[in-house]
């Protein structure tokens, strides 16, 4: 894989999210996007206290990465944003509101 190949990560859970920190550890300087269908940006999903929901930065209390690290790591976050289809013969990742997202190489956290 080339540095400047862009990746595609589907699902912009925890697994995404550290996914796109190590591309970026392990010196991957291409473009990487990270897309997920939830409106907010990725977040630990442990065991949560009704107390923690119920407060209004709940989000923030459990991101796994603190503000602006996306902008910083040249990751780009794509929330509420559905993967419908994967054309392989294309790489190309279609999603639910027509457009596409091309890659090099693709990887799914859809979760487990």
């Amino acid at each position: 894989m080339a540095d400047a190949d862009p990746i595609l990560i589907i699902g912009a859970g925890q697994t995404g999210a550290v996914a796109a920190a190590t591309l970026r550890d392990l010196g991957h300087d291409g473009p990487i996007t990270l897309i997920g269908q939830e409106a907010h940006a990725p977040y630990e999903r442990p065991p949560l206290s009704k107390a923690v929901l119920q407060t209004a930065d709940a989000h923030g209390q459990t991101a796994v990465h603190a503000g602006d690290f996306y902008e910083r790591q040249r990751i780009t976050l794509l929330t509420g944003t559905e993967a419908q289809a994967i054309d392989a013969a294309r790489r190309l990742v279609r999603l639910a509101d027509g457009g596409a997202l091309p890659y090099s190489r693709c990887l799914l956290a859809t979760g487990g």
